[in-house]
């Protein structure tokens, strides 16, 4: 089976809350419209912060760390690939290469994009991941999301703001995701 790899770029790094210990890096397709959010940890959004802004340190950071053992092994870091999404944690693979032999990687996709901004290495997904996970941009500042992919809070703030809009088909539709992911979470 062939995949079909789009390219992203790294666009930004937002915090959620002022108080949240948890950072979304915004993907954006390199030659498109389409955006990823990807949950990261505070550590890799500070690595992800410091190589967007071209900042060195001192002493390496664990991204500078690995990339140095894959340079003394003899180990290219070709790009990274984001590969799945299960339970809304990206999965991803450092795509590379040893004396000639092709080796997947298998990485947290938040340590990923570090080590590809870090090593100047391309971030890929599979285009049908990509379709199915994407915010698409609807011109105006406004952003559109598959439901599968929000959160149960941010669904029942959607369904208020569609009930109080008079959607009853659409708030019937997401009445019913909250339904069965409730029913999911107490089996």
């Amino acid at each position: 089976m062939k995949y079909m790899k789009v390219e992203l770029k790294v666009q930004d790094l937002l915090q959620r809350a002022s108080n949240d210990k948890y950072y979304i890096a915004l993907l954006r397709e390199k030659e498109g419209t389409r955006s990823l959010p990807i949950l990261v940890g505070l550590l890799e959004a500070q690595a992800i912060a410091m190589y967007l802004k071209e900042v060195s340190t001192e002493r390496p950071m664990l991204h500078d760390l690995l990339a140095g053992m894959a340079n003394a092994f003899d180990i290219c870091i070709n790009e990274v690939y984001i590969y799945k999404v299960q339970n809304g944690v990206f999965y991803s693979y450092l795509v590379c290469e040893q004396h000639g032999q092709a080796v997947n990687v298998d990485a947290r996709t938040s340590d990923a994009i570090a080590i590809a901004l870090h090593q100047g290495r391309p971030i890929y997904i599979d285009e049908a991941l990509l379709n199915a996970q994407c915010m698409r941009d609807e011109g105006g500042g406004a952003y559109s999301m598959p439901i599968t992919v929000m959160n149960t809070e941010v669904l029942r703030g959607v369904l208020q703001t569609a009930i109080e809009r008079e959607d009853y088909e659409l708030a019937a539709h997401l009445r019913d995701v909250i339904r069965e992911r409730e029913e999911k979470k107490s089996d």
